[in-house]
């Protein structure tokens, strides 16, 4: 299911597509279970927000709560931390999606793009008709070929929220309405180089090395601080929460959430 470079054009056909079969290696089913995103190194390099989050780890809510009551006041950029103190309804909301298309991946990913985009990222390997066939029934997106991949965008009147944009590695992301194709060039756009000198890592790679926990991620950027951090950030902030701890760069409070 994996979708090429290239421009980002509508080929040229009904829009309505049938479109082939992913490569070989690709799983009978379509329900994405168990799957793991695979890596980390797909994360965009001017992400504001990348976390991995495992749904199937037992001490899942017990962590989202955590973030949720400690977040305000850890010093943390404004945006992300709003969506962390909302970080619960968001993934209710996202998982009865993902319920309703019979979707049960192990692990999901929340990106921020640079704008601030909400993006929900899952990794589905399966035939990319048997997949587009299960979204358009359960969430009314209609599919459709672009020169390099494939999109299925939010039918008008169905009430979904979401486009549906086809990654590379057979990876599926959630993003806003009408803004398919623009997260698609996004994440498929070769990784912009360092500057000169600098041997600051990409987000994915921080990511990468964070040890397993419910939630892990990282946020990047330095500016809408909110709080008292004291001093600033670094330009990437690792991020950890089990129902033990929320750990920022290292440092957490262990006390019950």
């Amino acid at each position: 299911m994996a979708a090429g470079a290239g421009a980002e054009g509508a080929v040229a056909g009904p829009e309505d597509m049938a479109l082939g079969a992913g490569p070989k290696g690709q799983v009978a089913t379509c329900d994405a279970a168990g799957e793991l995103l695979d890596g980390t190194a797909w994360v965009p390099g001017d992400a504001r927000l990348a976390l991995v989050v495992d749904l199937a780890d037992p001490g899942l809510d017990a962590a989202v709560a955590r973030v949720a009551a400690e977040a305000p006041g850890r010093g943390l950029p404004v945006v992300a931390g709003m969506a962390l103190t909302q970080l619960g309804l968001q993934l209710t909301l996202v998982r009865s999606q993902l319920t309703r298309a019979g979707l049960a991946p192990r692990e999901l990913a929340l990106v921020h793009d640079r704008g601030g985009a909400v993006i929900w990222v899952l990794r589905a390997r399966c035939d990319l008709r048997d997949l587009q066939a299960a979204l358009a029934r359960a969430w009314g997106v209609r599919g459709r070929a672009v020169a390099g991949g494939e999109v299925a965008e939010a039918i008008a009147g169905s009430g979904f929220p979401h486009d549906v944009v086809f990654l590379a590695e057979d990876r599926v992301a959630l993003v806003p309405a009408g803004r398919a194709m623009a997260v698609r060039r996004w994440f498929e756009a070769p990784p912009a180089p360092l500057p000169a000198g600098s041997s600051a890592p990409r987000p994915g790679e921080v990511l990468a090395e964070i040890l397993p926990a419910p939630l892990r991620g990282v946020l990047t950027g330095t500016s809408l601080l909110a709080g008292d951090p004291g001093s600033s950030p670094p330009v990437v902030r690792r991020l950890r929460a089990s129902a033990e701890v929320f750990e920022i760069d290292g440092e957490g409070r262990a006390s019950a959430p």
